[in-house]
């Protein structure tokens, strides 16, 4: 038997006891059915879009159903409209059932959303304080967590990482969970050869600690937070320090990743980047493949919409995320409001991979995230991290605070080569997007990240439904 062989066998072995212990390290409500999703996702890896189809729509079907019999919400939104789950064949009458906001979560959740008769011990609670603030509550069952883990292994895979590998992770590992979950979350960090670094430590103060945790460890996967992730390359790329490992991937995740972004990533770990889109609802919802061509939906858990007025974006335009859950009994999630914007793909076009999943483009950011020009038109929040990276010698830090259509706050903290001249510069650069919009500007000392690692930049007072904007 070869060195190569007699590796595989013991990583299939690794990961067989992995998935295996579960019930005894994973912290979420996951058992050995996170064994059962993982050979599943696997069989459809490289199914065909015909397979897919036909798989989702018998799931779109089942928790159509499910709903319906379980949840007085929809039983209620149903009968309103004189729609019957046998309505539902396909995707594409999904139209049929209205739009759920985070306003109809938060307010019929406890009253008509979560199906009570699941048993407690099969549900976990999950909260978040949301990009906005306002807390949200969601509950998901058993099967959708552990295909939430399955799918997990599933991505890191497509990096090139192999279980046994080392991984390091910018992010907040314990954050929000009780001690028995903190505790299990530490074990499965053990088992998976797995650093934690938190993400809301990555200051200047504390950079070159984090760069000698990360030397020492020599991770095959860096995973984290994409402001996290970007603040550490930019240090790397304009000091004279070098990393003494090349990890074979970094999963950027959790905020939007301009091009610029990417590149100073790659460039200072010498390793390419792919891309997560996720959220705490939800998990991970579309990865990069290594073809880098946009973001493979899991097809298997989620069907993904973008709109425009409720009609499909086309490919190149920008439209509202929106997401059917075809898994979570304890809060069926059907067209959910995400909050963010992506840009559409053609998916009649393969991508290079071979994987059939459809894709979705750029994620451009939150939905209320859009800041409102004085001529009427719209720019998506991303847009300022896209121009602003032109400009980070002369500013550091940027942050936009909108309260009044037409007008902003343009919040920065200087570069090293900030001078009036080149300010001037990107103020009449910035005109030429902006137009007219009063822009008041206010230098600050620090723009902070948030608790779990994160830096807005855009923070918008103004309530505008998206799918009402021209």
């Amino acid at each position: 038997m070869s060195a190569a062989s007699e590796q595989s066998l013991w990583r299939r072995l690794y990961l067989y006891v992995y998935l295996r212990s579960m019930p005894f390290h994973g912290w979420m409500i996951t058992g050995k059915g996170v064994q059962r999703a993982y050979r599943e996702l696997k069989k459809t890896d490289f199914c065909s879009k015909e397979e897919l189809l036909t798989l989702q729509e018998s799931k779109l079907q089942s928790i159509v159903e499910y709903a319906y019999e379980n949840s007085v919400f929809y039983k209620y939104r149903f009968d309103a409209l004189g729609l019957s789950p046998k309505d539902i064949k396909n995707i594409s009458d999904l139209t049929k059932i209205p739009l759920l906001s985070k306003q109809d979560v938060r307010e019929n959740l406890y009253t008509g959303l979560l199906v009570s008769r699941l048993n407690e011990k099969d549900v976990l609670k999950i909260n978040t304080s949301g990009s906005t603030g306002e807390p949200f509550t969601i509950f998901a069952d058993r099967e959708q967590l552990e295909f939430r883990f399955a799918t997990t292994i599933r991505s890191a895979e497509w990096t090139g990482w192999r279980i046994g590998d080392r991984q390091a992770r910018l992010w907040h590992q314990t954050l929000g969970m009780t001690k028995t979950q903190a505790l299990r979350e530490k074990i499965d960090a053990i088992f998976l050869r797995r650093l934690f670094i938190p993400a809301f430590e990555v200051d200047s103060k504390s950079i070159l600690k984090i760069i000698n945790k990360l030397n020492r460890k020599k991770p095959a996967l860096l995973d984290g937070y994409a402001e996290s992730l970007n603040l550490i390359a930019s240090f790397l790329n304009q000091s004279k320090i070098e990393i003494k490992f090349q990890p074979k991937a970094i999963m950027s995740s959790a905020q939007a990743l301009p091009d610029e972004t990417r590149m100073q990533i790659e460039r200072a770990f010498k390793s390419k980047v792919f891309d997560k889109y996720g959220s705490r609802e939800f998990s991970g919802i579309a990865y990069e493949c290594t073809s880098h061509k946009g973001h493979h939906v899991m097809e298997e858990s989620y069907i993904v919409e973008l709109l425009i007025n409720d009609r499909p974006a086309r490919p190149g335009e920008i439209g509202e995320v929106v997401i059917t859950d075809l898994l979570n009994r304890a809060v069926p999630m059907i067209r959910y409001r995400i909050g963010d914007l992506a840009v559409a793909m053609d998916n009649e076009v393969n991508c290079d991979c071979g994987r059939s999943h459809t894709r979705i483009g750029r994620i451009e950011g939150r939905t209320q995230a859009i800041v409102h020009c004085a001529n009427g038109t719209w720019i998506p929040g991303t847009f300022f991290a896209h121009f602003f990276k032109g400009y980070e010698d002369c500013v550091r830090f940027f942050q936009i605070h909108q309260s009044q259509k037409g007008e902003f706050e343009l919040k920065m903290v200087k570069g090293l080569g900030f001078s009036l001249e080149k300010f001037d510069e990107l103020m009449v650069d910035l005109r030429k997007y902006v137009g007219e919009t009063k822009i008041d500007v206010v230098e600050v000392s620090e723009i902070p990240m948030v608790r779990t690692g994160k830096r807005s930049p855009v923070v918008s007072l103004i309530k505008d439904d998206f799918q009402s904007i021209k």
